[in-house]
């Protein structure tokens, strides 16, 4: 399952990261960050699960994704790891949407005028 954790940065600051459950055991969860690299895969950063686990409990979980597949929440699978796409690259207008050129439109009767009076 994909979480986001509530994690302390190096910086000092908080941050929810992506990573995923690996083991639960009573309240305590095994974890493995979702993290950026400094590799690259076609120009796109490449993100790697990191070696490193971590235990924490169920209070530092700030959301349960529901999700065991990183291409559902926009990561996209590749070779060594995974890189971030658009998910709006996918979209695919209706069918259900009115044509353009069926639409009338009437000049004659316009609410807006450029003539001055």
């Amino acid at each position: 399952m994909l979480v986001k954790v509530w994690t302390e940065l190096p910086s000092g600051k908080n941050k929810s990261l992506l990573a995923k459950i690996i083991e639960t055991k009573d309240n305590i969860m095994t974890i493995q960050y979702l993290s950026a690299t400094d590799e690259k895969d076609h120009g796109r950063v490449l993100y790697k699960y990191e070696e490193q686990t971590y235990e924490v409990d169920d209070d530092s979980i700030t959301e349960y994704i529901g999700e065991t597949d990183e291409t559902e929440i926009g990561y996209l699978k590749v070779n060594d790891g995974f890189v971030r796409y658009e998910s709006d690259s996918d979209y695919v207008p209706s069918d259900d949407s009115e044509d353009v050129s069926d639409v009338e439109i009437d000049d004659d009767e316009s609410d807006y005028s450029l003539d001055e009076e």
